[in-house]
This record gives structure tokens, sequence and C-alpha cells, in this order.
């Protein structure tokens, strides 16, 4: 009896050990060995990504994310616009995809796809009297959002010198000169743009015929040294169309260039650019029904990202929503 009284302690002792290194070994795997999530901040809604949302996504409104695990065959992305854009190969080190091409046309669809059957009309106030190109749930109010990196980059100036540009509320951007109902083609293109310039430049644009219509390079809204070169370092994008009460448009360009390991996004998300569209920004030429300065209120089928004289383009995370500003 004096043998067992003095050892029950000493097994007390044993139990309470063996717990607690299993408690131990349990905190160890949850903390170190479940799947990681980038760090957010408290209160701030994310996507899919773990990216930061500047505006909520409008209840049962569009969305389309970039399929990661294979962009190149992506039902809903690819379609519509060209060239054809083609990932050559997924990055190990970061799992982003990388394009070697210096003319990228990459279009993302809404859920109702690209059909040109159903664009009856290119007349550009017949478009703002329907508030769309396609159909009723064309992308319209949109927050665009890319991670990108520029590896390397030609002195051409092709379609403008070495940039990035997120656009939306058109169709293809065509020169093709067919008519629909007596107005071409080139009418499809109606597109606000957000560019960003491997020299740090950005600016907006607007295409009201494709490409005549494009508003003059004195007129557009630009800031020169928004950021640094891109060349070499991951910069993050977001672009910003929606429509005002007043019957304007509103055109925002954000930035995250705080990002040095794309697994974990900044989210240093700062505004770079803004202006509001309210039918006095123009320069080109319209012959669809509209002046030069015709404020493009309706939605497009196709947001496209797009980018000209880089040659090796790293990318990661591109998606679009549709916002209830």
């Amino acid at each position: 009896m004096d043998l067992e009284i003095k050892t029950r302690p000493l097994f007390i002792i044993i139990i309470i050990g063996i717990i607690t290194i299993v408690v131990a070994i349990e905190i160890y795997n949850y903390t170190y060995n479940r799947p990681q999530r980038p760090s957010i901040t408290i209160g701030v809604s994310v996507d899919r990504f773990g990216i930061r949302e500047l505006y909520p996504t409008k209840k049962g409104g569009e969305e389309w994310f970039m399929n990661m695990d294979d962009p190149n065959h992506d039902p809903r992305a690819g379609k519509g616009e060209g060239p054809s854009t083609t990932f050559v190969q997924r990055n190990d080190y970061d799992g982003s995809w990388k394009v070697e091409n210096n003319e990228v046309r990459y279009g993302a669809l809404t859920s109702s796809g690209y059909n040109p059957q159903l664009i009856t009309t290119l007349n550009q106030q017949d478009l703002a009297a329907k508030g769309y190109m396609q159909s009723p749930n064309d992308w319209k109010n949109v927050e665009m959002t890319g991670y990108l990196k520029v590896n390397s980059f030609s002195d051409s100036t092709r379609n403008g010198a070495a940039h990035i540009e997120f656009l939306a509320r058109g169709g293809r951007n065509t020169n093709e000169q067919t008519e629909i109902n007596g107005l071409p083609l080139q009418c499809e293109g109606t597109t606000y743009h957000s560019n960003t310039y491997e020299t740090g430049r950005v600016k907006f644009e607007k295409d009201l015929m494709h490409t005549q219509g494009y508003t003059s390079d004195s007129q557009d809204p630009q800031l020169k040294h928004a950021t640094n070169n891109l060349e070499g370092r991951w910069i993050g994008i977001k672009a910003v169309f929606y429509n005002l009460p007043n019957g304007s448009v509103k055109l925002e360009q954000w930035l995250d260039d705080s990002t040095n390991n794309i697994n974990t996004p900044g989210n240093q998300w700062h505004k770079v650019l803004e202006y509001s569209d309210d039918g006095n920004w123009g320069g080109g030429q319209n012959d669809c029904g509209g002046t030069d300065t015709t404020i493009i209120t309706w939605g497009g089928p196709i947001a496209i990202f797009r980018w000209d004289n880089i040659d090796d383009m790293d990318v990661k995370d591109l998606s679009v929503r549709e916002i209830q500003p």
C-alpha cells in the first residue's frame, strides 16, 4: 500500500507529460502545416485570392476569376478578343503564369459569354438607352484586378511604348468595317482604358470607334511618376469604372507596389489617378451615332487585360467583379 501511494504522483506526472506532448504536436501541426492564407486586415473584404476589394461585389452580380490551375482552358477567357493568349509555363516558385508575347489581348467574359449575334445595334444613343451592348449583365460597373511582373520589354512603340492596360465596357476591339445596321464593327470597341507604362506613368483613355475614336493624348488624364519603373518587380493594378447618378462615369486606378513576395500580396492599395467623364473629354473620330465626347454609360461583354511591347510577363490572380459603388 505504501509503495502504491508513493508511485501514484509519478504516474500522474507521466500522464500529464504525455497529454502535454500530444497537445503541443497538434498545435504545431495546425499552425505550421495547415494551408496558409495571406495576412489581411480585420474588417477588410477580400476576394478568393486574398486580395483586398475596394468596392463591394454587387449582390448576385457578375464575377470572373483567373483559372490559376489552367488558364489556357478557361471557357470564359480568351474568347472573342484576339490575338489568342498562351500561358507558356507555370512558375514553380510563386504559382504565377508566364506569357511570352509582346501583343496580348486577354478577354474575360460574363457568364453570358460572347455572342455577337445578340448585338443588334452599335448606335451609341441606342446603347446608352439600353444600358448594355450584348446582354443585360454586360460588364459595366467593374473592379478589375491583377498582379503582374514585367521581366523584359522592347523599345518598340507600336501601339505605344511598353505598357499594361485594363479596359472594359465594349466588345471586340476590332478594325473590321463590316456593318451592323449601317454602322461598322469598329463601333463594338467602345471602351475605357486604364494604362500603366513601364516607366511608371499612368493614364486613362477612351475609345469610341476603334481605333480612330481614341481621345487625344493631350486631353487624357495622366500622371507621369505614379510609381517606379516596372521591370523586374511585381505590381498590383486595379482599374475601377462606374456610373455616377449625375450621368457621368468615374474612372479610378489603384496600385499596390509594396509586394516583394507575390505569395503574400501586400494589399497596400493606393489611388494614383481618378477622373470623371462628364462629356467634355474627346478628340477622336466618332461615326457610331455619337460625338467625339460621348460618355460610355453602357456595359459590354468583354473586359480585357492587355499589354503591348512586353515580351516576357508573369501574371497572377486576375479578376473582374461587378461592383456596387
